[in-house]
């Protein structure tokens, strides 16, 4: 039996205990061992960590079942060589564990700790694939949520979507520089495969970097799916089925029969455009859309 994908679209408020509730329960319950990777937090996530650990102390869980994973944000641009993903200890630590969750922050953290920079998957991100295909669930918020697809959205607006090229790769990337806007797609960790994933859906303007991410991939991929802050979307491995959980939504973009201008770079039609929300369920494989 496969796993299950937990895709929190980030500024958890409301729904944050529900969502967290629905990763334990999808992990096997409170008796069972779930890691927190902090990574994409920075480089001293207290915060961060003691706000899981809390949520999940008081749905049930024991302190001891509860893993912290030391693998933290490093500040400054490059990549450490070896990435922390391939130090012994995380595996040794990923031991019995049934599920995991990806705080928010600067995916780029994330990315340079858990892929080599030829681009290959690091020990623990081969773990965590494991832990995924063999039943476990993979659960995370905002930038936790950005890498779950294979094609990353790693920084971007509409604006620029709509003005300039996207940039591919993390090479010339500067986490101190708050204006880079452009369109950049990377590699993810890639445990969705179904699309591109995007968050903050809805309360920020993203509906046309998706569509680019999309289109400029590279990538034989034509789906995206835009997560709403404090919703999430739960995705089932086996089944490829897709529900919501949460008070937002999960947006649609079907580009398969876009129609892209050769003037221009965000001159589109044909987008097919659908919107979930909890208690409907999606499946693009079979075509199924089931609204509540």
């Amino acid at each position: 039996m496969g796993g299950k994908l937990l895709i929190a679209g980030g500024g958890l408020e409301e729904n944050e205990k529900k969502i967290h509730k629905k990763l334990i329960e999808l992990a096997g319950g409170i008796e069972n061992r779930l890691a927190i990777i902090p990574t994409a937090s920075g480089e001293a996530p207290v915060n961060t960590i003691k706000n899981v650990e809390d949520i999940w102390l008081e749905i049930g869980m024991k302190k001891e079942n509860i893993v912290l994973l030391p693998i933290f944000g490093e500040e400054g641009k490059g990549w450490r060589e070896p990435p922390l993903g391939d130090e012994e200890n995380i595996l040794k630590l990923l031991e019995g564990v049934t599920g995991v969750w990806f705080t928010g922050g600067d995916q780029y953290y994330t990315h340079k700790a858990f892929i080599r920079k030829d681009g290959a998957h690091t020990k623990a991100l081969s773990r965590l694939k494991e832990i995924y295909e063999k039943g476990g669930v993979i659960g995370g918020t905002s930038a936790g949520a950005a890498i779950m697809s294979e094609v990353m959205i790693a920084s971007g607006n509409n604006m620029n979507a709509l003005n300039l090229p996207p940039v591919y790769g993390y090479e010339d990337y500067d986490d101190s520089d708050e204006n880079q806007d452009y369109v950049r797609i990377v590699k993810g960790l890639g445990f969705f495969t179904e699309g591109v994933i995007d968050q903050h859906f809805d309360r920020r303007p993203r509906i046309l970097r998706l569509i680019k991410a999309i289109t400029d991939s590279h990538k034989d991929l034509y789906m995206g799916y835009g997560v709403s802050e404090d919703t999430a979307m739960i995705y089932d491995r086996d089944t490829k089925d897709m529900e919501v959980i949460g008070g937002g939504a999960v947006y649609i973009v079907d580009c398969s029969k876009i129609e892209k201008s050769p003037n221009t770079f965000t001159t589109f039609k044909n987008v097919t455009f659908h919107v979930i929300k909890e208690g409907d369920m999606y499946n693009h494989q079979v075509d199924k859309l089931i609204l509540k």
